[in-house]
This record gives C-alpha cells, sequence and structure tokens, in this order.
C-alpha cells in the first residue's frame, strides 16, 4: 500500500503541473488576445480539484476492494467508478451552467489531466532496474553469426 501512495502523491502531483501549465498558456494568451480570465482560471480549479478528489476517492476504495471477494470487488469496483463518472459529469454540468463563473473547456481540461497524468506517469517516473552487482547487464547473445549472412 505504501506504493500506491507513492502512486497516488505523484499522480496528483502531475494533476497540478498540468493545471499549472494551463494557467501560464492562459495568462500568455491573455496578453496577445484578452479574454474574461476569470472564468478560465476558476474552470482549471474546479476540474483540478474534482481529479484530485477522485484520485484520493480511487485511492481509498482500492483498499476496500483488496479486502473483498472477487466478485465482491468487480460489483465495488464497477458501482464506485460509476460514481466518479457521476461527480465529473456534475463538474461539468456545473461549468456549463454557470459558464460566466467556470469556463467548461478548462473544467474538462481539468478533469482530463486525470488521464493525462496515468499517460505521463510512466515517462517521469521510470523506475530504475538494475543487476545484483550495480552495473549494467550485458545482453547475452544467442544469435549466431551464419543466422545472418553479412551484407556486402
Amino acid at each position: 500500500m505504501r506504493e500506491a501512495k507513492k502512486t497516488l502523491i505523484r499522480v496528483i502531483g502531475l494533476i497540478w503541473i498540468l493545471a499549472a501549465l494551463m494557467m501560464i498558456i492562459g495568462t500568455v494568451v491573455y496578453f496577445i488576445r484578452p479574454f474574461a480570465f476569470l472564468p478560465y482560471f476558476l474552470g482549471e480549479v474546479l476540474g483540478s480539484v474534482v481529479s484530485t478528489l477522485l484520485m484520493l476517492h480511487r485511492y481509498s476504495t482500492l483498499d476496500v476492494e483488496l479486502d473483498l471477494e472477487r466478485k465482491s470487488a468487480q460489483n465495488h469496483l464497477k458501482l464506485m467508478a460509476t460514481i466518479r463518472s457521476v461527480i465529473a459529469l456534475a463538474a461539468l454540468f456545473l461549468s456549463f451552467r454557470f459558464p460566466g463563473l467556470f469556463s467548461p473547456v478548462t473544467t474538462f481540461v481539468g478533469l482530463f489531466a486525470t488521464k493525462v497524468s496515468a499517460l505521463l506517469y510512466p515517462l517521469f517516473f521510470r523506475e530504475r532496474t538494475s543487476s545484483s552487482e550495480g552495473e549494467p547487464e550485458e545482453i547475452s547473445s544467442e544469435i549466431q553469426d551464419d543466422e545472418f549472412p553479412a551484407e556486402h
């Protein structure tokens, strides 16, 4: 579970790094071509906060599902995924209902940051593998020279 908590913290960090990038992009665009910045900002914050809460929910239900039997765990997983989807849709609905307060586009981007951070996670946090002696392993060649004729 310690590894899962470390992963959770890293994914949440990536969500907020993506939110900061969106804020920087919005600020640059704002100085080039002014627009309503408050809804842009609040939409991104709403989407990122909801993404963070959904990741925390995902983490908290993981422990419960690991203790359940297979069939019960699958049913619980489906129910919790449905609840998370409803919450994400409610955040989007809120942004469409009050577009003067929350930009629907940036709310969606904040919500989508969960998916993007999961995709970016292996790129930023690679697990290093090493041999028992601390030196890189050499790949043993099992291919014989006669299997591949020399090119002329």
